[in-house]
């Protein structure tokens, strides 16, 4: 089931100051490129591992595909969640697309989402614009900790069953974005906290913990595959299968990517610029 957005609110101005202390330090980290199979660690299979990824951390894990996962309500066929004037989690006939693929610990991501967003809502409230959310979680192997995956399964999660209040969860996330040397990253409660606040109920926020017993594939020495079955997040085999369709759908996979209409947006740093090139797009198609 779907509902009616309301991303086009008024929120208030986030300071750029963190922003601008942690954008120096990891440019470089988050213009990175890393396979799903590469985010595992050294832990143990099956329940010693670390109970949130997919694959509960083992190593050689073999990304799912989407077609074989449980997706959130209001994600797409291809891993995004659709964001319109009919509502999240439906795409507009006929209008512009805007894919906006994030990881929720790219402080570039989080500089996008100050830059753009309510500029960004403000057209799909207009209608004509469709702007396609699509949550990575691949930075966790670049900084340690599981932040990337709790954040998404997270927004997975309010993209299942709130999903009217998506966009402002992400939003909330991005503004709390952890510093990139903390491996930690937030908190389980302070992720349901943010949410909360946003609109979701309470029990909702619960199932951010939840967790089952996963079956999962690794590559073996001689060169075919062994199942096995780890704890994970109720959604992080969505989380892994959307993370590993990105890299499919892309020659390169870097955070923030922007494609308007399938076009990349080599630049979207002047102010303005990006909204005006999906203005006219708009424009052009009468």
């Amino acid at each position: 089931m779907t509902t009616a957005p309301s991303p086009w609110r008024t929120r208030a101005r986030r300071s750029p100051s963190r922003v601008a202390r942690v954008l120096g330090a990891v440019l470089a980290a988050c213009l990175v490129a890393l396979p799903l199979a590469a985010c595992g660690g050294d832990a143990a299979p099956g329940d010693g591992g670390n109970q949130v990824w997919y694959g509960g951390g083992d190593e050689d894990v073999v990304p799912p595909a989407l077609a074989d996962v449980t997706a959130p309500a209001a994600a797409d066929e291809r891993g995004g969640v659709p964001i319109s004037a009919a509502g999240v989690g439906v795409a507009g006939e006929g209008d512009v697309v805007v894919d906006v693929y994030a990881d929720p610990w790219c402080p570039w991501c989080q500089r996008f989402d100050e830059q753009y967003s309510d500029a960004l809502m403000d057209l799909v409230a207009q209608g004509g614009v469709t702007v396609v959310h699509r949550p990575l979680a691949f930075l966790d192997a670049r900084f340690g900790g599981t932040y990337s995956t709790r954040a998404v399964n997270a927004l997975a999660v309010v993209a299942d069953a709130s999903p009217e209040h998506y966009v402002d969860v992400l939003h909330a996330l991005m503004a709390a974005q952890p510093p990139t040397d903390d491996p930690a990253g937030l908190s389980d409660d302070e992720i349901a906290r943010l949410a909360v606040d946003a609109g979701v109920h309470p029990g909702v926020a619960e199932r951010f913990t939840a967790v089952s017993p996963t079956p999962y594939r690794v590559t073996t020495g001689s060169g075919g595959t062994e199942e096995r079955t780890a704890t994970s997040r109720a959604f992080a085999p969505w989380v892994a299968a959307a993370t590993n369709q990105a890299a499919l759908d892309l020659p390169e996979v870097r955070v923030p990517t922007i494609l308007v209409d399938g076009v990349p947006v080599d630049d979207w740093s002047e102010p303005g610029s990006l909204t005006d090139l999906v203005a006219a797009a708009v424009a052009a198609r009468g």
